[in-house]
């Protein structure tokens, strides 16, 4: 009943008639016209096609915008998550490094380059 709902609400019958018509229209003059690929649709094949189309894609459609409102919210979370853990990780390469915080990331790479390198020397000398 929900979905049924959803349908009516979300863009009315005539909407979904319309739309019908308008798949029925494309499929014919694209893909049985132009392409030859597939057989012309008729009105109800059109309507069946376009029904089913609206069942498989519900969560994407006009009812579920608070779905990608969220959705865009938790994007943008990521995203800060994402720029908190870069600079987490370059303050710890930087102090690593022997480097101030603000350092460039191509300047850290060298300078962890060198680090490494004398790393290794120190290792080698050892054994």
């Amino acid at each position: 009943m929900r979905l049924l709902t959803r349908l009516v609400a979300g863009g009315g019958v005539a909407a979904f008639f319309f739309f019908s018509w308008v798949i029925m229209m494309l499929w014919n003059s694209i893909v049985a016209g132009h392409l030859g690929i597939y057989p012309a649709l008729s009105y109800l094949q059109a309507c069946g096609l376009w029904f089913l189309l609206i069942l498989l894609f519900s969560w994407a459609g006009i009812g579920a915008t608070w779905r990608l409102k969220l959705a865009w919210r938790r994007q943008r979370r990521w995203e800060e998550y994402g720029r908190d853990i870069e600079t987490k990780i370059k303050r710890g390469l930087a102090r690593w490094a022997g480097a101030e915080e603000a350092v460039d990331w191509d300047e850290l790479g060298e300078r962890l380059e060198r680090r490494i390198k004398e790393k290794f020397r120190e290792w080698l000398k050892e054994e």
